[in-house]
């Protein structure tokens, strides 16, 4: 644990696309965010060296603000100089590179092996073999498994404490006896989270072998478990592994405060925290280029999904795998093929910086972070289940929801983001949406181990951008017909009144930091404002405003394209204020007929988006002439692909 000191704090989170930093700094006694700064990671070709990155986003901080961060060797500056040079605290967390090949070794497949499967999901790992009592291999064979696993952590749980000791210590002979045989610079850390009382003898098993990190008992007893110890543990094998492999971590991480702290553990440890000392039922979901992750704390029990075949970027086309071609399509209000998004997907693996450059390819990255998200739940459920038995709805009434990374967060239009919102996780009754749009969130759950009232602080003080409140019906209203009866009385006195149809959205324009009174009946048979005829609140506004929204649960999205072809531009515009963007008619045609590419100037594109380069139904650039500075970046681009495949 650092000294407490109370001066700036900077923190660093390395994706696998973007290093971000913030600045927090006390202003009037209390932490505030007061700068941030973004650049491209530098993790991967040529530079294969993160401090490289993080020295140029630096350098733009330090020009931001007119404060020297860094000295000459390169170092940040802590703790912080009386001439305002440097900061007291350094903190880092990373979500870039592959994720930690592991081996999971149990007793008991139904209890210590399951426990520690759940453990490992709360960071960025792959579960590459599993070894339990009840293997049926032989010892040779299971030997022989471990090496070709090739991993890069081994995760030993089994017993309860106070237990037997020598199955465990079988099963560990054979991880050790694996390790012997591999090269010393491919054998992987191990982290033993079993009987505590076995805890010595593992230790001494591998101490000249390899690092060896212990954790608390995952099942200390057959009804308990406790899986807080073992995530932590895994954040420092975490650290311990990326230091391995250079690429600057070990740079960074002696730097930091708590060494490198994987991004989705910062989430955990940020919604844990609140959860208990708020005493609040938050999620968060970050879906990024590579990794995404859905962490929740639901009756002050804190659960974490990670997904590394979850992204918009480097895993578009893992995603698409995933969820299947019909569950993208099902998003979509348009014909469109299998090459058509299966083309994309493999242009966004090869090119995951690029964004979507007109509205064919923005509904296409939405319908793929819509499903992405949705997979996201579906694997947190069971968690959820586990902390509220009696939950009956498809989403525990979770406030706020927050959404983070640059899919939710950074969409260009506050509207755009809380449509995905709701959209993807589509919430019963009322909901305070959020965006991480400054990524503070990881510096946050960093700073829970050192600075916890920081935390409160920046969050309390704008750190999130208050999107604004959600009042969701919940049933089938009759498309058209009245379905909420809307009542507001602002500060002033004055009443709006309005009445909704279903299967459609309103706002009521209202900023961040004000309140109106709201009264919203539910019309019709069989709908309620989540198990509620009539809701009588007081609520908040945001950057986009209260949001009512008449569609109700589950989204009645349309079965038929051309359904989804009237609903979804007509969500879209009543979310953001904007106008409708018709679909075009030839998108509608049988595909035999509308694989004809359109051209760069027939193409529809969204507001505030460049209209380049169309790609055509197959991903074939459209018939039209370039210019010669098109011609080189296209000649480019194909020499790329050609030189990658």
């Amino acid at each position: 644990m650092a000294e407490n000191r109370n001066g700036a704090i900077l923190a660093a989170d390395f994706g696998s696309v973007h290093t971000r930093l913030v600045l927090l700094d006390t202003v009037d006694g209390s932490y505030r965010l007061v700068a941030r700064a973004a650049g491209r990671s530098t993790a991967d070709f040529p530079f294969n060296d993160i401090s490289t990155g993080l020295t140029r986003v630096i350098e733009e901080l330090s020009s931001i603000t007119g404060r020297t961060l860094m000295d000459g060797g390169q170092q940040i500056i802590t703790p912080e100089r009386t001439d305002r040079a440097g900061v007291d605290y350094f903190v880092a967390t990373a979500s870039t590179g592959r994720p930690l090949r592991t081996v999971v070794v149990g007793l008991v497949p139904e209890i210590s092996l399951a426990s520690g499967i759940r453990a490992a999901a709360g960071s960025y790992v792959e579960i590459a073999e599993t070894l339990s009592l009840n293997d049926t291999r032989s010892e040779e064979e299971q030997v022989n498994a471990v090496i070709q696993a090739v991993p890069d952590m081994v995760l030993i749980t089994g017993g309860t404490d106070g237990g037997a000791q020598e199955p465990l210590l079988v099963l560990a002979g054979r991880i050790q006896l694996a390790l012997q045989l591999l090269d010393p610079a491919r054998r992987p850390v191990i982290l033993y989270a079993g009987n505590t009382q076995a805890a010595p003898a593992v230790q001494r098993m591998f101490r000249d072998l390899t690092a060896v990190f212990v954790a608390g008992n995952v099942r200390p007893a057959l009804d308990e478990e406790a899986l807080e110890g073992a995530q932590l543990q895994l954040g420092r094998a975490f650290d311990k592994f990326k230091e391995n492999r250079g690429m600057g971590f070990d740079t960074v991480g002696a730097m930091s405060a708590v060494g490198v702290l994987p991004t989705a553990q910062s989430y955990n440890l940020l919604i844990e925290y609140l959860g208990k000392a708020q005493d609040v039922d938050v999620l968060v979901v970050d879906v990024g280029s590579a990794v995404s992750t859905l962490s929740a704390s639901l009756n002050r029990q804190a659960n974490t999904i990670i997904r590394t075949d979850i992204g918009l970027g480097h895993s578009a086309h893992a995603l698409l795998d995933t969820v299947g071609i019909e569950t993208i399509q099902h998003w979509l209000p348009f014909n469109t093929s299998y090459d058509e998004i299966t083309a994309y997907t493999r242009n966004k693996t090869l090119r995951p910086a690029t964004i979507p450059q007109n509205l064919r390819d923005l509904y296409l990255e939405h319908a793929l972070l819509r499903a992405g998200i949705q997979a996201l739940v579906q694997a947190a459920r069971p968690a959820w289940r586990k902390a509220n038995p009696f939950l009956t709805t498809a989403l525990p009434t979770f406030d706020p929801l927050i959404g983070a990374g640059a899919g939710l967060a950074g969409t260009g239009n506050p509207g755009y983001s809380a449509l995905l919102l709701l959209d993807a996780l589509q919430p019963e009754g009322t909901a305070t949406l959020r965006a991480d749009a400054n990524a503070l969130l990881p510096a946050l759950g960093a700073l829970a181990y050192i600075k916890p009232e920081a935390v409160v602080q920046a969050l309390e003080y704008g750190g999130l951008e208050e999107l604004g409140t959600s009042i969701s019906l919940s049933g089938q209203p009759r498309h058209d017909r009245a379905a909420m009866r809307i009542r507001i009385r602002n500060a002033s006195g004055q009443l709006v009144e309005h009445q909704l149809a279903g299967g459609h959205l309103w706002v009521y324009p209202l900023p961040p930091g004000q309140e109106v009174e709201v009264d919203v009946r539910a019309l019709g048979r069989g709908v309620s404002l989540n198990g509620k005829a009539r809701l009588r609140l007081k609520v908040s506004g945001g950057s986009v405003g209260l949001i009512f929204d008449a569609r109700g649960r589950p989204l009645p999205l349309a079965q038929d394209v051309r359904g989804r072809a009237t609903q979804m531009p007509d969500w879209l515009a009543e979310v953001s204020g904007g106008e409708v963007m018709p679909i075009d008619e030839r998108w509608l045609a049988p595909l035999a007929e509308a694989d004809t590419p359109l051209t760069a100037a027939e193409s529809p594109t969204p507001a505030g988006k460049p209209d380049r380069r169309w790609r055509g139904r197959r991903g074939q650039a459209a018939t039209r002439s370039l210019t010669p500075e098109e011609q080189e970046q296209l000649d480019e681009e194909e020499d790329l692909q050609n030189a990658l495949r």
